[in-house]
């Protein structure tokens, strides 16, 4: 299910004023834990889209091209194992950052070897997601909010 708010899909201009805020996609296969992370990170990032899956992830990611990316570890249609080195390939520019509760060492070296830029643990504070996200904007050379 591609679950996208259209109020969040595009640049939102005003004006002058444009939307700062990085461009965030998110997948994961729990529908809590998806709506609770568009609604905590949506003042920090322009969320573009959100899948449930590994295959809508990849999709998304090449349609939106978006500059970061939350992908649960484990999901339906492999998860970040089968989407990480896809997305990395059709979306050079996106930034990828894992968040999941299995902490296993291999896990985490074989994603950020596939292109992950960082990882995260289930259960961390909100604020805490979004500085992730920040600095691995800032590892990866992506926009910072505030500088598009």
């Amino acid at each position: 299910m591609i679950d996208h708010d259209p109020t969040d899909a595009e640049p939102r201009e005003h004006g002058a004023l444009r939307d700062l805020r990085p461009t965030l996609l998110i997948a994961d296969d729990d529908a809590i834990m998806r709506a609770a992370l568009r609604s905590q990170l949506k003042d920090s990032f322009q969320i573009v889209a959100v899948g449930e899956d590994a295959t809508e992830a990849i999709a998304l990611a090449e349609q939106h091209q978006p500059d970061a990316a939350l992908l649960d570890v484990e999901m339906p249609g492999g998860g970040a194992r089968v989407a990480v080195p896809q997305i990395d390939a059709c979306s050079p520019g996106t930034c990828i950052v894992i968040l999941s509760g299995d902490e296993s060492h291999q896990v985490v070296l074989e994603l950020l070897n596939a292109g992950a830029i960082a990882y995260i643990r289930k259960g961390v504070t909100a604020s805490r997601i979004a500085k992730t996200l920040a600095d691995a904007l800032l590892v990866k050379g992506g926009p910072q909010a505030g500088t598009r």
